[in-house]
């Protein structure tokens, strides 16, 4: 019994997830019937046959459409009264797209009255899954929230005070709220349409202090104190394919300055709590502390160019094909480069013997992505011969401690990510050999901050990622 109500669940989810795909089987065939609607009446015979089967077809789909969508809804994860008012919308579209199949006399007003309907049902649909005003708003909070006004003495800028601004008068002390003036916009803007009244994904909503204290299906998302144990800050960090980091993939994510903000807040002992301040205007800049920076939340794409001039002579145009041939992404590091950029992450089933017909490209490949590849310390004995290697990519690979040996040698090497592997402190003993690394990636490792800070100690120029703190070199400029 209980594995066939398991059954029943898996299945109940994936009919219902399929509403986003269905819905627009409907939208597509009514606007074709609306279409041929408008036509004059002798046109209008000689579609006849088309129209019928059109109304027909989208009869059929959206009630499709409103049989997923009915099992979607039963998630909890949307506004009830929303979520209502888009079902019987869909499903008078549904009613009325039989009757103009049904009804021929009145067919011409029964598609147009489909068609309003379908497009309201559409409109409350896009609010549940965009948020409000998705298809009528016209301002872009992204970009006025940076610079809001949060007060009469308090502005949020990025460019440097007036001269004339310390000659104002001071004012008496006031209070504000991070929470309030700064962290709801961020939230309104990047998290509500997918955590708020109308839609709650996870059981969370963060658009209230009530709830985001309460947390979601998964837990609580904000320690208040502690940045590195609050899911509200470290999923930011990490990197974009990864299945928790936020906001996910494709939507707007968070700017620097913004995570910053959300890290400030997050380490307040009351982040709710508002702060009294009493000069006449407070500049905020602080973006979190010198030793504690917030890593970018993805490793962005650049061109890869070694601290040393080398000369790469071009690869054989046949060893390229081959490669090619396997489903690996063959790349120049850039315009003009013999260099070369192999990309493994869209192979389904890797074997070591891939990378024996790529170490003919050993003298050319500057870049290696192998994320997500069943990438073992053996084959990094392999990897560690590619002479003019500067950009090791092997995050969520079956690389340990072990293969750290081989990466030691690898002097060329100046960015590594290890993100998700089983890397721990005993293997960033082994990295203080890699003398040229400038970047390390340690998202997600068994790695401790006290491993981190001896590996920093032992290469003061490694830039240190790894999800809720980073080191920095000091800027010796600043007295």
């Amino acid at each position: 019994m209980g594995d066939i109500q398991f059954l029943a669940a898996i299945n109940t989810s994936l009919i219902g997830h399929l509403h986003p795909l269905l819905v627009h089987l409907p939208i597509g065939i009514f606007s074709f019937a609306f279409v041929i609607s408008l036509f004059g009446a002798e046109k209008r015979k000689q579609f006849d046959a088309a129209l019928s089967y059109a109304l027909l077809s989208g009869a059929v789909s959206s009630l499709l459409a409103c049989i997923a969508g009915y099992l979607l809804a039963g998630s909890g994860e949307y506004d009830v009264d929303l979520v209502q008012k888009h079902q019987w919308t869909g499903i008078a579209t549904c009613a009325l797209g039989f009757l103009a199949y049904f009804i021929a006399n009145y067919r011409r007003p029964l598609v147009w009255i489909t068609c309003i309907v379908m497009a309201v049902a559409g409109h409350l649909g896009g609010t549940l899954t965009h948020g409000e005003d998705y298809f009528f708003g016209l301002a872009d909070e992204e970009t006025t929230f940076v610079e809001k006004v949060l007060d009469s003495t308090v502005k949020i800028a990025t460019e440097a005070p007036k001269a004339d601004s310390i000659t104002e008068k001071a004012e008496a002390p006031r209070e504000i709220s991070l929470y309030q003036d700064q962290v709801v916009g961020i939230l309104q803007s990047k998290c509500y349409t997918c955590h708020s009244k109308i839609k709650k994904k996870g059981g969370l909503r963060l658009d209230s202090e009530e709830f985001i204290k309460q947390g979601g299906k998964n837990g609580a998302v904000l320690t208040a104190g502690d940045a590195d144990n609050s899911k509200l800050y470290t999923h930011l960090l990490l990197p974009l394919e990864d299945e928790d980091h936020m906001p996910p993939k494709g939507k707007k994510q968070l700017s620097a300055a913004e995570i910053a903000t959300i890290h400030r807040w997050v380490k307040m002992a009351d982040p709710f709590a508002k702060t009294t301040v009493s000069t006449t205007a407070v500049k905020i800049t602080e973006s979190v502390p010198q030793a504690v920076e917030p890593p970018a939340p993805v490793e962005k794409p650049v061109a890869i160019i070694p601290t040393k001039t080398i000369s790469i002579k071009p690869a054989d145009p046949d060893n390229i094909d081959a490669i090619k041939k396997l489903n690996v992404v063959v790349t120049p590091i850039q315009s003009g480069s013999n260099g070369l950029s192999l990309n493994f992450v869209n192979l389904k089933n890797f074997n070591s013997k891939m990378l024996d017909q790529a170490f003919v490209l050993k003298e050319q490949v500057v870049k290696l992505k192998l994320t997500n590849q069943a990438v073992t310390d053996q084959d990094l004995q392999k990897i560690r011969q590619f002479n003019n290697l500067r950009q090791l990519q092997l995050e969520k690979t079956k690389v340990t401690d072990e293969g750290m040996d081989q990466i030691k040698s690898m002097q060329s090497l100046e960015q590594l990510n290890l993100y998700g592997t089983a890397i721990s402190d005993k293997g960033l003993e082994k990295l203080t050999g890699c003398k040229n690394l400038k970047t390390l990636f340690l998202w997600k490792t068994n790695a401790t901050a006290e491993g981190i800070a001896k590996l920093k100690q032992a290469l003061p120029n490694l830039t240190i990622e790894a999800g809720g703190f980073s080191f920095k070199k000091p800027d010796s400029t600043k007295k």
